[in-house]
């Protein structure tokens, strides 16, 4: 018995250095779990679609796994959400390997035009169970569709030979974007309009008028057709169109004419003109046949007086 006691105390003894060095090696590192890459299904996000947001991490840690992860993600201005759960659970990922989160996002219809900064948290723990977190800022672009409302495009029911008509549109800009370039544009058949209209930019519930001095051909005549084309870009540069029909129907142009009446009194005296002459001519002579008399009888008085 004392034997086996005097084994197992040199045993102990032997093994105490070993285990001295075992707590000088331990891994007290903290292992780092970080974002290294994100990417959106689509160019931005708007309000009219879902779009899918795809995130890596990696445990960038040589020597250590990490468990119970849990991610977060959040917008601080509230104008970005999530279509389902904004977190997700992750069992485990060992050193060095990476893990991707799907989630989807959408904006609110009021979300602000431009980049939003979205916050991605993880928390996790080691296998001694000791808590660690990291955070990570993601930039994603919102942009809301432009809308144009438009009114006035339309042309009378009928125009006149060689006439100018001014044909006016209000243009209401009914989106929380700014409409850039605003042109319009007038193919119309038989009508000149001296080519495009610069409208220019139209900010959110603004509004703004184009108009454009449109001349009728001298020589046409009849029913005719044709389109009014409004062109504009959103922020990012993208071209928007709208394409309004317009018709009309073009009468001859008739010369200023004769009444009725005037015509008939030409037909019964056609030498009018001839009469009237006559009698200014004749009114004339008589008045100078009185001047000559009142004149001479003067001078003959003014003879006898001086004799």
């Amino acid at each position: 018995m004392k034997k086996l006691i005097a084994i197992l105390l040199c045993a102990f003894f032997a093994l105490i250095p070993f285990f001295a060095f075992a707590e000088e090696t331990a891994d007290y590192s903290t292992p780092r779990f970080m974002v290294t890459g994100y990417e959106l299904s689509e160019n931005s996000l708007s309000p009219e679609k879902t779009a899918e947001l795809k995130i890596t991490f990696k445990n960038y840690s040589t020597s250590k796994a990490i468990f119970n992860i849990k991610l977060s993600l959040s917008d601080p201005s509230g104008e970005i959400l999530t279509t389902g759960m904004p977190t997700e659970y992750v069992k485990s990922v060992y050193a060095g390997k990476e893990y991707i989160w799907n989630i989807g996002l959408t904006a609110t219809p009021g979300a602000s035009i431009g980049g939003h900064d979205l916050t991605v948290t993880a928390e996790y723990e080691d296998k001694n169970y000791t808590s660690f977190s990291s955070s990570d800022t993601l930039r994603i672009d919102v942009i809301q569709e432009v809308k144009l409302k438009y009114s006035g495009a339309s042309l009378p029911q009928k125009v006149t030979q060689g006439d100018v008509h001014t044909v006016s549109l209000e243009l209401m800009n009914t989106g929380k974007s700014t409409i850039y370039n605003c042109t319009l544009d007038f193919d119309i058949e038989h009508f000149q309009s001296g080519g495009s209209v610069f409208v220019g930019n139209i900010e959110a519930s603004q509004s703004a008028t184009g108009s454009a001095n449109l001349r009728v051909d001298s020589d046409a005549l009849g029913k005719t057709a044709g389109k009014i084309t409004i062109t504009y870009e959103d922020d990012y540069g993208k071209e928007y169109k709208q394409t309004v029909d317009v018709s009309t129907v073009i009468e001859e142009k008739v010369e200023a004419a004769l009444s009725l009446e005037d015509m008939e009194k030409e037909k019964k005296n056609p030498l009018w003109w001839l009469f009237i002459l006559v009698g200014v001519i004749a009114g004339g002579s008589a008045g100078a046949g009185v001047m000559w008399y009142v004149n001479d009888k003067k001078q003959r008085k003014d003879d006898d007086l001086r004799l």
